[in-house]
């Protein structure tokens, strides 16, 4: 079942905000699945993150092929561009707080 839109946006707000999936999970549990919105909010944990980076790593060690290997490698990098706009993202949030918080 497709979660609707206007319950994904709500998901990921309170993504961004902090809190994580497991919480939402129990907020929505009698309607989804766990990995039914693990997979439809459009991002997941650092941790998460974190280690698929260190299992692409780990796959990139004993892969076979360079095509293989360039296939973990794009995976990394692409998962790294995403942690970087994050704290980037969350930077900014910190600086508005501190600002609200001066006044």
């Amino acid at each position: 079942m497709a979660i609707p839109q206007h319950e994904l946006k709500e998901m990921n707000r309170l993504l961004e905000n902090g809190t994580n999936i497991s919480d939402i999970w129990s907020k929505y549990s009698g309607k989804y699945g766990y990995w039914e919105i693990y997979w439809s909010v459009s991002d997941y944990s650092l941790l998460g993150k974190k280690r698929i980076i260190t299992n692409r790593i780990n796959s990139a060690r004993s892969a076979t092929s360079k095509k293989e290997r360039d296939k973990f490698l794009n995976e990394v990098d692409t998962l790294i561009t995403e942690i970087y706009n994050l704290a980037k993202k969350n930077g900014k949030k910190l600086v508005d707080i501190g600002k609200a918080i001066e006044r």
